[in-house]
Order: structure tokens, then C-alpha cells, then sequence
């Protein structure tokens, strides 16, 4: 039976999904405009642009996506997420 996922909602801007160990399990992005694409980086850190990078989403415009890992990849330092260009809306998956 896989671990209970805990969807933490996306605010827009950069932002620490977790502060501490997690497991990463996916995401589900949308890129909410009809013209930018986005780029969204999400690393096993704390902190801004730094940590372990484990994933890179270039999202078009209007575009949806998202992906689901059931065994997960752990984060030691826990889940960062930036915002590097565009704007969407969506959730990180966490356990």
C-alpha cells in the first residue's frame, strides 16, 4: 500500500513547500496566462536556487502538467520550490 500523499498548494511565488526531510511524490502545474511559458525548479533545499535540483518544468502557455512518483524521492533538506519565470497555480505532493 503506498504512503499517504499530502498535496501542499502552490502560491505563485518562490516558496518552501517542506523545512524539513520529506519525500517528494510529484506535481500538478498549470501555467495560468495565455502568452508566458513558465519554468518552475523545485530542489531539495530550503533555500533559493540552491540544493540538489530534482526537477526543471518548462510549462506553455496555458498548459497543464503534472506527475506522480508512488515510491517517491527523498528530500533530506526538505522542498523548495522557484518560480523562475511565468505564472501558474497547483499543488507540490509530499509525505
Amino acid at each position: 500500500m503506498a504512503a499517504q500523499v499530502i498535496p501542499v498548494a502552490l502560491t505563485g511565488a518562490d516558496q518552501t513547500i517542506s523545512p524539513t526531510a520529506c519525500t517528494y511524490h510529484g506535481f500538478a502545474i498549470r501555467e495560468t496566462t495565455t502568452t508566458t511559458v513558465a519554468v518552475v525548479r523545485i530542489y531539495d533545499s530550503t533555500s533559493a536556487n540552491s540544493g540538489t535540483l530534482l526537477e526543471t518544468l518548462s510549462i506553455a502557455a496555458n498548459e497543464s502538467v503534472g506527475d506522480f512518483y508512488e515510491r517517491g524521492i527523498v528530500a533530506n533538506l526538505g522542498i523548495r520550490v522557484d518560480i523562475v519565470s511565468g505564472t501558474v497555480e497547483g499543488s507540490i505532493r509530499i509525505s
